[in-house]
């Protein structure tokens, strides 16, 4: 019986760390990274109609901000990248037939983008259009294609990064539980075979009359040992997975999201310059789209831009988060609360430099909507342009912050699959080895008992 009982914790603890090492695996190596990529997606797909506003705004000079080439070679990239991302998407939901018709919406919508986007540059080109000035057939066809990305390709985009995460959450959680239940099986099994060493024990010492049997004293501890050694691991284990998804996965995750909203955001500027018939619209979508990043009340632009000075001014205290003011539901969005709450040891300060970057974009927002406002089409051009320029511009600045805090939560990922991993790692070969030891154990402390019988 006491064999037996050896033989099924070492069943039962194998089984359970397997599904811990798969759930690690799945979250770190296979559907983490996808759903991670999947969230480029949006970004690629704003930024390519962000550069395709811009060169439409450029008209005849190809020198403004960092040029009219400039703004074509990340256009193609971003292209490339949809691409790829795509591809993840396609991974991540095979099987999900929703899902794959979603993702070949995409695809086929991007063909058709293209198609509208080229044919409105180079309509644009043919008619010489001056800087500002976009030509009005090339606009109409320019008004399609942004309409087609914003209506179709950007919420799909945007719901098959949602849709990832939460594949990549419904995985986390069923191995989670599948591995605490297994937790619950080699307690139950370790508390059994301890328990039998224990009657066996008992039985030869009544049976022979033995006051101390070592050998099966030192199986006992060594199951003990064994039973507790697994239980530990698997939990430790569990933690480092979750700390991983939670403090890295996910808020890296919503970091790509405030810069992909971001991105379509600032891209509101060119498109607010180059089509004033719609001007209104896009300021007013401008708003809804920083409110998603950054959240504070405010129900026009100045209102926000005196709330986003006041968040840089307060942090690390977040304007609202007292709840001393009923009224005021904090600071909230990607940028807001959420980020702060996720940061870990160390983080603050890049916290701080996102949203100083964030606030610089608004400030240059705000002079440029002055500048058009007052008819200075010129300095409206080179303010829209000084935010967008790929070097040094400041939405650039905001990027590159934002790419580093997202940075650390992605090594706070990796590390805690890593350790996850270490945990489990010397039990590849503890486990069959302590258990060969313990069943050598039982038969060397009872093997004479059994020859006295005879």
């Amino acid at each position: 019986m006491s064999v037996a009982a050896i033989v099924a914790l070492f069943g039962s603890a194998t089984f359970t760390l397997n599904q811990a090492r798969d759930g690690l695996n799945v979250l770190g190596h296979n559907a983490g990274p996808q759903a991670m990529a999947t969230t480029q997606l949006y970004l690629a797909l704003a930024d390519m109609d962000a550069r395709m506003a811009d060169v439409l705004l450029m008209g005849t000079d190809h020198d403004l901000g960092s040029g009219r080439e400039d703004a074509l070679e990340h256009y193609e990239e971003s292209r490339a990248r949809a691409n790829e991302a795509l591809l993840q998407a396609a991974s991540l939901t095979e099987g999900d037939t929703v899902e794959e018709r979603n993702v070949q919406a995409v695809l086929d919508g991007m063909g058709t983008y293209e198609q509208l986007a080229t044919e409105a540059r180079l309509t644009n080109d043919e008619a010489g259009a001056p800087p500002g000035e976009v030509d009005e057939e090339a606009l109409a066809t320019y008004r399609a294609a942004t309409r087609l990305m914003h209506t179709e390709l950007l919420p799909k985009a945007f719901n098959l990064g949602l849709d990832s995460s939460a594949i990549v959450r419904a995985n986390h959680e069923e191995g989670q539980e599948s591995v605490a239940i297994g937790l619950v099986w080699v307690g139950v099994v370790g508390v059994a075979a301890v328990a039998s060493l224990v009657a066996l024990q008992l039985y030869l010492r009544v049976r022979f009359r033995r006051r101390f049997n070592v050998l099966l004293i030192a199986a006992t501890a060594g199951t003990v040992v064994l039973t507790v050694g697994v239980v530990l691991a698997l939990n430790t284990s569990g933690g480092h997975q979750s700390r991983a998804k939670e403090e890295g996965l996910d808020a890296a995750m919503a970091l790509a999201r405030a810069g992909a909203i971001a991105t379509d955001m600032q891209a509101d500027q060119s498109r607010y310059l180059a089509d004033p018939g719609r001007a209104d619209n896009y300021q007013q979508t401008y708003l809804d789209r920083a409110q998603a990043v950054l959240f504070r009340p405010a129900t026009n632009l100045d209102d926000y831009y005196e709330q986003i000075d006041g968040v840089t001014e307060s942090y690390p205290d977040l304007p609202g988060s007292d709840g001393s003011d009923e009224e005021d539901p904090g600071t909230l969005g990607y940028l807001g609360q959420r980020a702060q709450d996720a940061l870990l040891s160390g983080q603050e300060d890049a916290l701080a430099d996102v949203l100083a970057a964030y606030a610089a974009i608004q400030d240059r927002d705000r002079a440029m909507r002055a500048a058009a406002e007052e008819g200075d089409t010129a300095a409206a051009l080179d303010e829209r342009m000084g935010i967008a320029h790929s070097e040094d511009g400041v939405f650039q600045e905001y990027v590159d912050a934002l790419n580093e805090l997202t940075r650390l939560h992605q090594e706070a990922f990796t590390e805690g699959i890593d350790r996850g991993d270490r945990a489990l790692a010397p039990w590849s070969w503890a486990l069959p080895v302590g258990t060969l030891v313990l069943l050598a154990l039982v038969v060397a402390g009872v093997r004479p008992r059994l020859a006295e019988y005879r």
